[in-house]
C-alpha cells in the first residue's frame, strides 16, 4: 500500500443538487496560484501605465498635445488602463469563485460579473486598434523623406499589417463576448485566438523591422556626415523602446513558453513603448534649444530628423557673410539622396556658408 500523501488528497464538495464532486487538492492549488499570478501581473502593468501616463503629460509641451501621435498614444494608454482595471476587478466578481469553477454552476453569478468581463474584452480591442494606428502614423512620419514609390509601397504594407490584426481581434472579440454571455466552452474559438496572436506577432515584428532599418540608416548617415548626437545609451534606449525590439521579443516568446497572461504583457509593452519614443524626441529637442548650434549643423539635423515638421523647416537656407580670411564655401548634403532628388517630394536641407575676403590696393603710378 502506497504511503498517504496529504498534498494529493481529494476534497469532496456538493453541487446545488447535492451531488458529490471529487476535487484533488492540486487542482485547487493551481486555481489559486493562477489567480495570484494574474493579479500581480495585471497590477504591475496597471501601475506602469499610470506612471507613464503622468510622465507623458508632464514632459509633453502643450503645443504638442494636439498632435495625432500624442492623441493616439494617449488613447492607447487610457484604453490599456481601463482594460487592466476591469481585468483586476473581474477577479473579485463571481466568475473567479471556487464553487462555480469546480462545479460549472454559474447560476449564482450576477450581471455585474458578465458586464465586467465583456468591458475588459472590448477595451483590449481598443488597445490594439489605437496602437496599430499609431504605428502606421509613425511609419508615415519617419519615411516621409523616402522617394515616392518606396514611401507608397511601405505605407500600403503598413496599413495592411495593421488592418489584418484589427480584423482578427474584432472577430475574436465578438465570439468571446458571445461565449461569455452564453457560458459556452471556449474550445470552439481557440483557433481564432491563436490566429489573432499570430497576426499580431507578425504585425509587431514588421513594424520593428521598419524602425530598426530606419534607425540604422539614420545613424549611418549622421556618422558619414560628422554628426555624433547619438551616444551609446541613447542608441540602446531607442532600440529598446522606439524600435519596439523588446515588445517584438516578448511577442515571439509568448508562443514558446507557458507563462500566465504573457499575452497581456505584450500589449502593455507595445503601448508603453510608443510614448517613450516621443518623450525621448522631445527631450532631445529641448536640449538642442538650450545650446547655440551653427547654421550648417542646424540644417543638417533638420534634414535627418524623423519629425515631419522638422523636415518642412529644412527648406530654409542659412547664409553667413564675413570679411575675414580666405574665401571658402561649405556645403552639406546627402550624396545618396541627392542623386534622385527629382523622385522625391521632400527637398534636401542645404547650408551654405561664404567667407569672403576683400583686399584693397592703391596704385602709386597714374594710368595716364
Amino acid at each position: 500500500m502506497a504511503p498517504y500523501d496529504p498534498l494529493t488528497q481529494v476534497i469532496v464538495i456538493h453541487d446545488q443538487n447535492d451531488n458529490p464532486i471529487n476535487v484533488p487538492l492540486p487542482v485547487l492549488e493551481d486555481f489559486s496560484q493562477y489567480n495570484i499570478w494574474a493579479c500581480i501581473d495585471y497590477g504591475a502593468q496597471l501601475g506602469a501605465t499610470v506612471v507613464l501616463s503622468i510622465v507623458l503629460l508632464l514632459l509633453t509641451h502643450h503645443d504638442k498635445r494636439r498632435s495625432s501621435v500624442f492623441l493616439l498614444n494617449g488613447l492607447a494608454l487610457s484604453a490599456n488602463f481601463f482594460r487592466l482595471l476591469f481585468q483586476c476587478i473581474s477577479f473579485t466578481a463571481g466568475f473567479e469563485d471556487i464553487y462555480p469553477y469546480l462545479t460549472g454552476d454559474y447560476s449564482h453569478v450576477n450581471n455585474r460579473a458578465y458586464a465586467i468581463s465583456i468591458v475588459a474584452v472590448v477595451f483590449e480591442t481598443l488597445v490594439i486598434v489605437f496602437f496599430e494606428c499609431s504605428l502606421v502614423l509613425q511609419v508615415y512620419v519617419i519615411c516621409s523623406t523616402l522617394r515616392r514609390r518606396y514611401r507608397k509601397l511601405l505605407l500600403a504594407g503598413s496599413v495592411l499589417m495593421a488592418l489584418v490584426p484589427i480584423g482578427f481581434r474584432i472577430g475574436f472579440m465578438v465570439e468571446n463576448c458571445i461565449e461569455i454571455v452564453t457560458l459556452s466552452s471556449f474550445k470552439d474559438i481557440l483557433w481564432l485566438e491563436s490566429a489573432e496572436g499570430i497576426v499580431i506577432t507578425i504585425s509587431i515584428c514588421f513594424f520593428c523591422a521598419v524602425f530598426v532599418v530606419k534607425l540604422g540608416f539614420a545613424i549611418r548617415q549622421r556618422r558619414s556626415l560628422g554628426v555624433r548626437d547619438f551616444g551609446p545609451m541613447k542608441v540602446i534606449f531607442v532600440c529598446g523602446c522606439q524600435t519596439m525590439t523588446i515588445p517584438a521579443v516578448f511577442t515571439i516568446l509568448q508562443h514558446a513558453v507557458s507563462i500566465p497572461e504573457i499575452s497581456s504583457n505584450v500589449l502593455t509593452l507595445v503601448t508603453l513603448s510608443l510614448p517613450l519614443s516621443s518623450i525621448w524626441a522631445g527631450a532631445t529637442i529641448d536640449a538642442r534649444r538650450t545650446e547655440p548650434v551653427p547654421g550648417h549643423r542646424r540644417n543638417l539635423w533638420q534634414t535627418l530628423d524623423f519629425d515631419s515638421d522638422t523636415t518642412l523647416r529644412s527648406k530654409q537656407t542659412a547664409t553667413e557673410m564675413t570679411a575675414s580670411s580666405a574665401a571658402q564655401t561649405l556645403c552639406y548634403a546627402d550624396q545618396g539622396m541627392s542623386k534622385h532628388s527629382h523622385d522625391s517630394e521632400m527637398p534636401l536641407g542645404i547650408s551654405v556658408e561664404h567667407d569672403i575676403s576683400i583686399t584693397s590696393t592703391h596704385r602709386k603710378n597714374s594710368l595716364v
